[in-house]
């Protein structure tokens, strides 16, 4: 409990310390830009002129006009427009997941547990991984358009890339003793891959999961950035063109906020899943009496 409250309180000492560093650097730095918004604005600014002003693009509806239609700035609008976008980012984020981690952990497993396919795809993929994910986004925009199919398959590009390697070197590090034992109790193939492979392979691929969460926000920023009609990336695609330098700051906020939260949530749940496994709090291995017939009744079940 101590070492959870101080942690704490390290973080809110931290991020106090960058919110009044940032104020500060608001006041001495009070150059603006082309179009009178300061390059570096202080909270007041933000959270007063930025965040209003965010109603720029909403598009009119729920009673609420828009602002291009002869409505006034209101926070409520700046929210909704802030919203939607964020659903569009979100809905591209998460089946960009989804279709990553299927594809990625499926050509993991082929590749690892398949001479052949391990000649034939592993090649190709390494070669592929080793090209900045930056260089692809034009590509992807002439092969597939500057559209939701375009930015989603490029965000399930760049998750696939980390979630094969994690893959391919998980089912690699299982160690051999334990597929042997399994071998010698009678279990074929596909009972050591379900009883053994699997379960074995996720407390280290679970690293891959984190790193292809944070990833998958900057991809889908980036993809929304060149040619999309629609998204978070695209308020900072208008933003940039004027200069407007408060409300590239909200929108990197959110990605913060977003991001964080994602990373929180699953990091939470991965480790109900694996709350077995010694590494996750760093706790000796459980010997006791339950978990010896937990595993006993593992093996059993790779025999049948």
């Amino acid at each position: 409990m101590k070492s959870g409250t101080s942690h704490l309180l390290g973080s809110i000492t931290i991020l106090s310390i960058l919110i009044l560093g940032w104020e500060l650097l608001s006041r001495v730095v009070t150059a603006k830009g082309s179009y009178g918004e300061p390059l570096v604005p202080g909270w007041g600014y933000l959270l007063g002129n930025s965040l209003l002003r965010m109603s720029d693009y909403w598009e009119g509806g729920y009673g609420i006009p828009a602002p291009s239609q002869g409505g006034s700035a209101t926070y409520a609008a700046a929210l909704l427009a802030l919203g939607g976008a964020s659903l569009v980012t979100f809905e591209r984020v998460f089946f960009g997941i989804v279709f990553g981690t299927l594809s990625g952990v499926g050509l993991g497993l082929l590749v690892a547990t398949s001479n052949l396919s391990r000649r034939l795809i592993a090649p190709t993929v390494h070669i592929v991984r080793m090209t900045p994910f930056l260089a692809m986004i034009p590509l992807f925009n002439l092969w597939f358009g500057a559209n939701t199919s375009g930015i989603i398959l490029f965000v399930a590009y760049g998750v696939a890339v980390i979630m094969f390697i994690g893959t391919a070197n998980a089912v690699r590090n299982v160690p051999r003793v334990f597929l042997d034992r399994a071998a010698t109790v009678g279990a074929n193939r596909a009972a050591i891959f379900r009883h053994i492979i699997l379960p074995a392979i996720f407390p280290e691929i679970r690293a891959s999961f984190l790193l292809s969460f944070g990833l998958s926000w900057s991809l889908v920023v980036a993809g929304e950035l060149l040619g999309a009609q629609s998204g978070l990336g695209v308020i900072v695609t208008y933003a940039l063109q004027f200069a407007y330098t408060g409300r590239v700051m909200i929108v990197a906020f959110l990605f913060i906020i977003y991001a964080g939260l994602s990373f929180a949530l699953f990091d939470a749940v991965s480790r109900r899943i694996i709350d077995w496994h010694p590494q996750v709090d760093r706790r000796p291995p459980d010997r006791s009496l339950g978990n010896i017939k937990r595993l006993r009744n593992s093996v059993r079940r790779c025999t049948r």
